[in-house]
């Protein structure tokens, strides 16, 4: 028997069970509508008792009195009249990852290998402009005085970018003065170098060195002819300066070249 139909004894609703659903030995089950509980017998029982309505009878009065110790099951495990008689979907099964055969694996180290090459040719396409650029910068710096001497408006280029060029290809070191003792007598010294920062030979011209106080007021201010005139390209000259009788107050010192012309203006000549 596939199907079986059960009624609730006190509302008459009724429900299709499948034979494996009420057992060899049939089961209790409750309403779902009223709550109500009775007992089923098994589908074979069922068919005998059908057969024969006085048996039908004397089992309900002998299940009355005497239930089989089961488990009550409600009604709620089998599906109304209306529904097809209870048929259990059974459960999807995931599908195993398919195998990966070499022709995969061969196929992702191609992949990998494209990837990496289109990697390398990326940072070849960036990092070639980047090492010339940093080449053309050390070349720029490291002949800066003749550039400039060549193009004289590169010179503001340079300096806005903190690098120290001269026009004229010269320049000197940030003199050295301290305050020694002559003859009892306090005398300051000042020490420096001249650098000639071209290839070609440059006459130095004369230097102009200014003590100043705190203010920035010139206190003194005279002149050195350095000795010898001339430097030769990408040479050095060392000159000395002594000063007796220092003014009181001196707290820096400046310096500049300064050509003949400047030199003539500055004395009214």
């Amino acid at each position: 028997m596939s199907g079986i139909v059960i009624t609730c004894p006190d509302c008459s609703t009724r429900y299709k069970a499948t034979a494996a659903s009420i057992g060899d030995e049939g089961r209790t089950v409750r309403c779902v509508k009223c709550g109500s509980t009775w007992f089923v017998p098994a589908p074979d029982v069922i068919d005998a008792l059908i057969a024969d309505p006085d048996a039908l009878a004397l089992a309900d009065n002998v299940a009355e009195h005497t239930k089989p110790p089961v488990t009550t099951v409600p009604v709620s495990d089998f599906r109304p009249e209306p529904n097809p008689v209870m048929d259990e979907t059974p459960p999807k099964l995931s599908r195993p990852a398919p195998p990966i055969g070499a022709d995969v694996v061969m196929r992702n180290h191609v992949d990998s290998e494209k990837l990496a090459r289109r990697r390398r040719t990326i940072r070849f396409i960036w990092g070639v402009p980047l090492v010339l650029v940093i080449i053309a910068a050390i070349i720029a710096v490291l002949n800066r005085q003749d550039i400039v001497n060549r193009i004289p408006q590169m010179a503001s280029i340079y300096q806005s970018i903190g690098i120290e060029v001269r026009a004229g290809g010269l320049e000197i070191d940030p003199p050295q003065a301290r305050t020694v003792l002559v003859d009892g007598e306090p005398v300051i010294r000042v020490e420096s170098v001249v650098r000639n920062l071209t290839r070609q030979s440059k006459t130095v011209p004369l230097i102009e060195l200014t003590l100043h106080d705190a203010d920035g007021q010139g206190l003194l201010q005279w002149y050195v002819e350095p000795n010898p005139s001339r430097i030769e390209g990408r040479g050095r000259l060392v000159f000395t300066s002594e000063i007796m009788d220092p003014p009181t107050g001196a707290v820096g010192l400046r310096y500049n070249f300064v050509d003949d012309m400047e030199l003539a203006a500055a004395s009214g000549l």
